[in-house]
């Protein structure tokens, strides 16, 4: 079985350089997330890291953040529940749902 690639690219001084590299298995959820959120993945990611050079997050913090963004593709990966989503960002843009402090009082919050 071929190892996993992603393609990454960076423009500098006007030239555009694309190159392929090989990921480990266990970051193959990476193709599930989408251009813009490759994009931010790798921004918060080296944010991340320079902070954990310095002594300001630790190990556990890049756990978490990868962990979530896990999360993240993985739900991409499920047309079906990107359908659900949708349905419902329309469905409250177009006024409906139930306001969240009903729902806490409901439920005795």
């Amino acid at each position: 079985m071929k190892k996993p690639k992603l393609v990454v690219g960076h423009l500098m001084n006007d030239r555009l350089s694309v190159q392929s590299v090989a990921t480990s298995k266990s970051f193959d959820w990476l193709k599930w997330l989408e251009a813009e959120e490759l994009v931010e993945f790798f921004a918060e990611l080296f944010k991340l890291l320079t902070r954990i050079s310095e002594g300001k997050k630790d190990a556990q913090a890049l756990s978490i953040f990868l962990s979530e963004w896990r999360e993240t593709a993985l739900i991409n990966s499920e047309p079906d529940v990107l359908a659900d989503m949708a349905e419902a960002e329309q469905e409250l843009d177009a006024g409906g749902g139930i306001p969240w402090a009903q729902v806490k009082k409901e439920i005795g919050l």
